[in-house]
């Protein structure tokens, strides 16, 4: 009896250190395969020199970090406010969640000059420049009016905004 106790204590000790070892390798794994769909996706942060803007605002559109990687902090909207393909999809046409339906919110739609195309199909205002800085970093639309409660309110520096802003311009 004292010879199988000590084979089962030998044993189970020896599973768990293989899980402990599996699970370390998966969290290694997972890790890696982040690290490096992020930078084959092209959004690694843009801290190279001679980086442009266009590139420097694909970066904040699509992981709500300044070009240095630091979060860019918000207010209101969802609690967790990741970015903005977070809610417009990475090619800023919007998305239908169980939450709620986001705009394209490219640059050719926002300021289509028959208006932009909302999601039910219907035309809403047309926008400057301005009043997208406007919508992004205090939620109001062009007309006016606050935007729907999903959205954040980012508190963008001013390069960060012309950096944000060429991108929504190179947005089919």
């Amino acid at each position: 009896m004292k010879r199988c106790d000590v084979i089962w204590g030998k044993s189970t000790m020896k599973g768990k250190g293989l899980l402990l070892a599996g699970l370390a390798f998966l969290i290694i794994g997972l890790v890696g395969l982040v690290g490096l769909a992020l930078f084959s996706s092209g959004i690694a942060p843009p801290v190279a020199t001679g980086s442009t803007p266009a590139a420097r605002g694909a970066w904040i559109f699509r992981t709500g970090a300044d070009p240095d990687g630091q979060p860019i902090l918000s207010s209101g909207g969802m609690m967790m406010s990741a970015s903005c393909a977070g809610c417009h999809g990475v090619g800023g046409r919007g998305l239908r969640t169980p939450m709620f339906v986001s705009p394209n919110i490219t640059y050719r739609n926002l300021t289509d000059p028959e208006g932009m195309l909302e999601p039910d199909g219907t035309r809403g205002p047309t926008y400057t420049a301005d009043q997208i800085r406007r919508a992004v970093t205090q939620g109001i639309d062009a007309e006016g009016q606050s935007l729907a409660w999903p959205m954040p309110r980012w508190q963008l520096t001013d390069d960060e905004w012309n950096d944000l802003l060429a991108y929504l311009k190179t947005l089919p």
